[in-house]
């Protein structure tokens, strides 16, 4: 059994390799694996005979990450789902403890949201799950997508080739495809097929991993009236009227590496400060000494730290010649501006993800403490309300396949369209609160508003007449209690 795993196959064609490596990229920003990138990027901006000085590469800030992460507050609190009124019960599937609370949909979606917005789209496959009770939502990040759609509907992919690694018979991993197309209507296909190291697709392994064949008659995902539909649900971080928009804000990923660059030098030079370089002119150090590989080079050095003591002798060479000397020279930068220099840069940078410069801030008032994306409460709901529209979409399509899918194995008779969602809102901080009581008073004084539009900018949701009879409440209950 060979327990390596094989380096994944080219894509079928140039567009969707750069795409994938694109992609790739920025999901390593994303899960923490980019230090090689980041070395990558390193090596562009320094020689490789400087490389070495700068020391250890700083992983300390990254953010694109940060900054797509602080955004992601959409499934912070779980949605409302709904059906229209008089619509068949879907309970065993939106109810408490129905099939999405049991699946962990929505603490998933917190994750799929943030990596949405960094990658730009998201993929959610749904199934039932191997215990055949319950469904399964599988996120797939769009590096292992293949996909086309037609020219006039771009945004519904009518072929996916999903690429996964599997253990074959042997116990030994291969790539493979799972390839869907529903180009023809009355012939879906459904089948999986290995995939050759040129990225070429070869052998169809389909029964090989599932008990039958499942394309044509036997294609399993379809609608009540047997329309097969693919098990995918497409996010978008926005809408471009394009399958994939995989170099939006692209500006981003690559400042965030160099802010990274950018952080590994202010550390590199808060080490030259903490370490100055010394010389000495006309003294030998007593004791060994590490002298250059290089026999045509005079230069020594010994290592030192703060509980040394150094002893030195006249160098004979130039005894009776000179004056011997000991000194250092200055810091070639100021650390404390290095720092604020960089931290300048990365708000340019947070600003193109859509992050308000003033909330990149210090943690503190400590200057030894670091800077933090620290987004508002007021910050967040903008947010919630810019992306609640796109990814609304894409949550409709996975609630309707889950539908489909429980119909199906399940044994549910669940309606496959017509839900509704709606997202919580953020709730208002303390200070927010009456910063709006301060304000709707202010207004209500000056004549600016009403007492109805009061109680209405309090109560988002109020109708006018619930309004009214809120105020004639309140009314009644202050000439009832005499206060």
């Amino acid at each position: 059994m060979n327990t390596g795993i094989p380096a994944k196959p080219p894509a079928p064609d140039m567009y969707t390799q750069r795409r994938w490596e694109h992609s790739a990229l920025r999901r390593r920003l994303l899960i923490g694996d980019w230090v090689q990138d980041l070395e990558r990027t390193l090596s562009q901006h320094i020689p490789s005979d400087r490389r070495a000085a700068w020391g250890v590469s700083d992983l300390s800030s990254n953010i694109f990450k940060s900054s797509v992460d602080a955004l992601s507050a959409l499934y912070n609190d779980q949605p409302a789902i709904g059906l229209p009124a008089g619509s068949p019960d879907a309970s065993v599937l939106l109810g408490t403890n129905g099939l999405l609370d049991k699946s962990g949909l929505w603490p998933l979606m917190q994750n799929v949201q943030s990596m949405c917005l960094g990658m730009r789209e998201m993929f959610i496959r749904v199934d039932v799950n191997s215990a055949g009770d319950g469904l399964l939502f599988r996120p797939i990040t769009p590096d292992m997508i293949f996909a086309r759609a037609p020219a006039g509907d771009p945004l519904k992919p009518d072929v996916i080739h999903e690429y996964r690694l599997r253990h074959d018979q042997y116990g030994d991993q291969k790539w493979t495809a799972d390839i869907f197309d529903l180009r023809d209507l009355n012939n879906p296909i459904f089948r999986i097929a290995e995939i050759n190291a040129d990225g070429s697709m070869g052998a169809d392994v389909t029964t090989s991993y599932l008990d039958n064949n499942l394309s044509g008659a036997a294609y399993p995902y379809r609608k009540k009236d047997n329309t097969p539909v693919m098990p995918y649900s497409l996010y978008h971080a926005s809408m471009t009227g394009h399958l994939f928009s995989p170099y939006d804000l692209s500006e981003a990923v690559y400042g965030s590496l160099t802010s990274a660059c950018l952080y590994t030098f202010a550390v590199h030079v808060l080490r030259d400060c903490s370490h100055p370089q010394r010389y000495v002119a006309g003294l030998q150090p007593a004791g060994a000494g590490i002298y250059d590989t290089d026999s045509s080079s005079r230069r020594q050095a010994i290592a030192t730290d703060p509980a040394s003591i150094l002893v030195f002798q006249i160098d004979q060479d130039i005894a009776g010649v000179g004056q011997p000397m000991i000194g250092q020279f200055n810091a070639g930068a100021n650390p404390t501006e290095v720092f604020d220099a960089v931290v300048t840069y990365e708000r340019r940078v947070s600003q193109i993800l859509g992050i308000d410069p003033s909330d990149v801030q210090k943690m503190s008032g400590d200057p030894r403490s670091g800077y933090a994306i620290a987004i508002s409460r007021s910050g967040k709901r903008d947010a919630q309300r810019r992306y609640a529209p796109v990814f609304r979409y894409g949550d409709l399509e996975t609630i309707k396949l889950a539908a489909i899918i429980s119909n199906t194995y399940l044994n549910t008779d669940l309606p496959e369209s017509g839900y509704t969602i709606e997202y919580q809102a953020i709730p208002l901080s303390i200070d927010e609160q009456k910063a709006q009581r301060e304000d709707l008073i202010n207004k209500l004084q000056t004549g600016l508003i009403t007492p109805v539009d009061a109680v209405k900018d309090l109560h988002v949701n109020m109708s006018d007449t619930e309004a009214v009879e809120y105020l004639r409440e309140i009314r009644r209950q202050r000439a009832e209690f005499q206060f």
